[in-house]
Parts: C-alpha cells; sequence; structure tokens
C-alpha cells in the first residue's frame, strides 16, 4: 500500500463489523465504496427457492460494490455480508473516483487488480461448467488456493479464507455431503488436507490435476 493511499484512508472512519453482520444490501443505493482493512467478505445472491449462492469473497485491500463505486448501476447487485469480523474503511463514492482520477499510479494498480478478479471469475464459471463434482472442487479449489493462498512450503499454501463446506457446497452448486465426500477422496490423493475450515493444499499435485483435465 503506497504512502498516498494510506494518507488517504486516513481522512475517513474505519468501522468494525462482527462475523455474520450484514454490510451492503443487495437493491440497495450505497453512496459509500468500502475498503477491507482486516477479514473477509462474502458477496452472495438469495436465489428464487431462497437459498444463499456465494458469488465470491473479498479480503484485505479489496473493495466494493465495484460497479456501483464506478456508476455502472445505481443499485448493489449483491449482498454483502462480514465472513469474518472485518475492520473496514468507508469512502464516499465521489471521492475516491476523484482520488484514482488525481492518481494515475494508484488508479493503476487499480486497473491490474481488476484484470485479476476478472480471471478469478472467468475460472469460477468454467469450474460451475464441469459436469463432474470433483472437476468443479478440482477448478474451484485452484481458482481459490490462487487467491487467497498463503504459502507454507515449496508445493503446499495454506488458505487463509476460512472456508465452510456448507458455503464451499454452495458457491459450487453441490450438495454439503457431496462436497465432503470429493474432499475427503482428494484429501485421499493427497491433494489437500483439511480441518474446520482450515485448508493447505499440495499445489503441485493439484496443477497437475487441473492439466489433466
Amino acid at each position: 500500500m503506497s504512502d498516498e493511499w494510506r494518507k488517504f484512508l486516513a481522512n475517513y472512519p474505519c468501522k468494525h463489523y462482527e462475523k455474520g453482520q450484514l454490510i451492503v444490501c443487495q437493491d440497495t443505493s450505497p453512496t459509500n465504496c468500502f475498503f477491507i482493512k482486516k477479514g473477509f467478505v462474502k458477496t452472495y445472491v438469495i436465489t428464487a427457492e431462497g437459498n444463499e449462492k456465494p458469488i465470491t469473497f473479498e479480503s484485505k485491500h479489496d473493495i466494493f460494490p465495484v460497479d456501483t463505486v464506478f456508476g455502472h448501476s445505481e443499485e448493489a447487485k449483491y449482498f454483502y455480508e462480514a465472513y469474518t469480523d472485518c475492520d473496514i474503511y468507508q469512502i464516499p463514492q465521489g471521492d475516491y473516483v476523484q482520488f484514482m482520477k488525481d492518481h494515475p499510479r494508484v488508479f493503476s494498480r487499480l486497473f491490474h487488480y481488476l484484470i485479476g478478479r476478472t480471471l478469478d471469475y472467468h475460472q469460477h464459471i468454467s469450474s460451475l461448467e464441469q459436469a463432474k463434482a470433483v472437476d468443479k472442487l478440482i477448478c474451484a479449489l485452484s481458482m481459490l488456493v490462487k487467491r487467497f493462498g498463503k504459502q507454507v512450503a515449496k508445493s503446499r499454501a495454506h488458505m487463509t479464507l476460512p472456508l465452510t463446506q456448507q458455503d464451499l457446497a454452495n458457491f459450487l452448486g453441490l450438495t454439503r455431503e457431496t462436497t465432503g465426500t470429493q474432499l475427503k477422496a482428494l484429501e485421499r490423493e493427497g491433494i489437500l488436507q483439511y480441518r474446520r475450515q482450515k485448508y493447505v493444499i499440495h499445489t503441485e499435485r493439484l496443477q497437475t490435476l487441473v492439466e489433466e483435465r
């Protein structure tokens, strides 16, 4: 984070949100943009059947909702909820956009960040298009470990996102039971280890599976 960005953020309040607290409601018109200082935020919709469908997860230094911030939508398309306890800066949208216009280097970093997020969405779509549950899971884990992985050894990464099996299942359009079965199968193959929302991924083995498929 650059010094100029830190100085800019110092002008605005940083609010604490408890896990499970709603930050932005779908179909409302937020006047602020939100910048995560600490924690994880879940972005989701509610399906016609009343089920929660995660779209993505936001983490440290992410901003949301991007569509309303840059004027592509007047209303938020999704719900944004604190997935863990969070500290989040609230910045008036006009101030944020003007700062980006006045600081090309910061805007350039934002541009590359948005490209990365777009590629994440493409990989998520690819995972949803897979016919087999195991292939959906492999594609999703590959994307998630790239985005949230912290290297703990040469070919192992700890996923910092504390993802529940239910949210992983909802993320992929699978049942919790099917997701649990496939996770156990991948664990037996030495692809991952998981305990209580903590995942360690053997990245080279996972990448080999992705390439084989």
